[in-house]
């Protein structure tokens, strides 16, 4: 049993006579102390209450400058994610995406914020993406192409993964889309001129050789084997200067240094020039060459010369397909919409098959000449990717048009001020 201080005064007064007063002063007094004793026990509760406050504060206060620490190196990447046009965005260490640009949440086709939190399994399927970006989680740089997908068809992408630091303890990736398919085709194609040109080149070289060779061993006391393999060797040699000087055309019109010269051309003198270096080409294969120009349109502002190449393989090109016997024709209207002008070149020929007439503007590409029917008047399968460029240069579009053995029709378009660069 625990006595409080007035008890503990009574008893103290009964064991020594002290009269009630001197208890009641005796009890204030042990009341006093007691309560001071309780003031201090809470004073020094208080006390721990208060540093246990102060480490939370502490704790809250790090935290606080760990956050803003993260938000601002946060920041720093959303800057340089949305410099970026191409396709970026940033994972955490779980693979979730923190961080994606505008050019991300258009190609994956979501709003703003749209990518946040969704894992990167998620947003592609293709396994190479997912390993490059484990590789860039694991602290390395990884780089890849791969194919995807889109609306406008499949598509090649350069990925580049690499790691980054999110804040003292978290660790993330980075990872990359860039749309290589132009640089990519580019090299397809350069590959394959490279292939194509050295082919076309060794064919008439190796006649060249042969005939030689046949005429050193005995042929040439032959006087109609000599006859037969000299114009042999003429028509190779002729081949190669064809196809030297196209494909000097061709390289001078890819060139960024290419210039343009325009000046104030008369569209029917140029036809009319190409029809005098032609007629006797046409006239073999008893063709009209005919000429349909619409009044007030013989005059625009263009490069005579890339104007004069355009038309003239527009032209022997279609005198090589037409059917013997059958027009040639150079057809001028005004073009429709942006008023420019249209230049149509028309032919009654074997056609081309629709899924060949894209193909025609390929270099080196060429009709079988079987089906042509004037064999020993074969091309260099440049002359319509010639045609492509020049046009291209004076800032026109050219199209083709073909009915199996019907006819074809070239359509190029151009503007009246020439091209705009």
């Amino acid at each position: 049993m625990v006595l409080g201080a007035p008890a503990i005064a009574g008893l103290a007064c009964a064991a020594t006579g002290m009269p009630p007063v001197g208890v009641a002063i005796v009890a204030g007094i042990a009341a006093v102390a007691s309560g001071w004793t309780l003031v201090r026990a809470g004073d020094r509760a208080l006390g721990g209450v208060r540093e246990e406050l102060r480490r939370h504060a502490r704790e809250l206060e790090e935290t606080r400058e760990s956050a803003q620490a993260v938000e601002q190196e946060l920041g720093s990447v959303r800057a340089v994610l949305e410099a970026s046009p191409w396709p970026m965005f940033a994972t955490g260490a779980a693979g979730e995406v923190v961080l994606a640009n505008r050019a991300a949440e258009e190609f994956f086709q979501r709003g703003p914020r749209g990518l946040i939190g969704r894992s990167v399994e998620d947003l592609v399927t293709q396994g190479d993406v997912i390993t490059l970006h484990a590789a860039a989680l694991s602290g390395r740089e990884a780089t890849g192409q791969v194919r995807l997908q889109r609306s406008d068809g499949t598509r090649i992408y350069q990925v580049k993964a690499g790691p980054v630091r999110l804040g003292a303890a978290r660790s993330g990736a980075v990872v990359s889309l860039r749309d290589i398919t132009e640089l990519a085709t580019a090299l397809q194609l350069k590959t394959d001129f490279v292939a194509n040109a050295s082919h076309e080149l060794r064919t008439p070289v190796a006649s060249i050789k042969a005939a030689i060779e046949t005429l050193a061993d005995g042929a040439w006391e032959d006087e109609g084997m000599r006859s037969r393999f000299t114009q042999m060797i003429a028509n190779n040699a002729q081949r190669l200067d064809e196809m030297i000087r196209d494909l000097m055309e061709l390289s001078r019109l890819e060139s960024p240094e290419s210039v343009i010269r325009v000046e104030e051309v008369d569209l029917g003198a140029v036809i009319e020039d190409v029809y005098e270096q032609l007629g006797a080409f046409a006239a073999e294969k008893q063709l009209r060459l005919e000429v349909d120009v619409e009044p007030g349109v013989t005059r625009l502002r263009s490069d005579p010369k890339l104007l004069r190449l355009v038309i003239k393989n527009l032209v022997d090109n279609a005198i090589k397909f037409a059917n013997v016997g059958t027009p040639v024709r150079v057809v001028a209207r005004r073009g429709e919409g942006n008023g420019g002008l249209r230049v149509q070149v028309i032919d009654q020929g074997v056609g081309i098959p629709i899924n060949q007439q894209q193909r025609v503007f390929e270099r080196f590409f060429q009709v079988d000449p079987a089906r042509t029917g004037f064999q020993h008047r074969r091309g260099t399968g440049l002359g319509l990717a010639i045609v492509k460029h020049a046009v291209k240069a004076l800032g026109g579009a050219i199209s083709v048009e073909s009915v199996w053995k019907q006819g074809t029709t070239m359509t190029v378009e151009l503007p009246w001020e020439g091209p705009a660069s």
